[in-house]
């Protein structure tokens, strides 16, 4: 049952007056949309359903910052916000550990020789740690350009940037690594 613009009006207009258990059909209306939003950035279930969470209890708090009147732009209004909240909850979790290897790690021939295992393991270490030291933004572009797999364009998209920051910072991301393995470690490595 889709919300007619006017029966939103009236439902907005009458939680902001204080009967704020009405919100319940707000988050009844667009819950898997804000959820299918969040899954898509986070993908983790568990995640996705903190971040819609936090998405309604930010709109929730927001509601009378809201300047629409009809269901398409409340939906662009709730997608924002889970796209805000998963890329924050995503930026709280790449401070702890910046990325989860073992998810993209693939399993190594029997055949191949244990020095070349090492070395692997060792610069798959290495790498753990010069993300783990890049600021926020870099680690953040860098999550999802290589390991989500996202385009420049879906990232500034999502971070709401232009897309030239989202390439600069890329850029910048990439320049930082080298740096910094050549600094710690005296290697180069080209980033593609």
């Amino acid at each position: 049952m889709e919300l007619e613009d006017k029966e939103l009006e009236d439902l907005i207009r009458q939680i902001l007056l204080g009967r704020t258990e009405l919100f319940g059909q707000i988050v009844l209306e667009y819950q898997n949309l804000v959820y299918t939003v969040c899954l898509n950035i986070v993908r983790n279930t568990h995640d996705a359903e903190n971040a819609a969470q936090e998405t309604f209890l930010t709109a929730f708090q927001s509601l009378s910052a809201f300047k629409g009147s009809d269901s398409k732009s409340l939906k662009s209004w709730l997608c924002r916000i889970a796209t805000n909240k998963s890329i924050d909850y995503i930026r709280k979790q790449s401070r702890i550990s910046v990325v989860d290897f073992s998810e993209f790690e693939y399993s190594e021939p029997e055949t191949e020789p244990l020095e070349q295992a090492f070395e692997r393991k060792e610069l798959r270490e290495k790498l753990r740690q010069v993300l783990s030291e890049l600021p926020d933004k870099y680690s953040a572009v860098i999550q999802e350009f290589y390991y989500n797999e996202r385009s420049v364009k879906e990232i500034a998209r999502a971070l709401e940037l232009p897309e030239r920051t989202v390439e600069t910072q890329l850029y910048r991301a990439k320049k930082l690594i080298r740096e910094r393995f050549q600094e710690k470690w005296g290697e180069s490595y080209e980033i593609i």
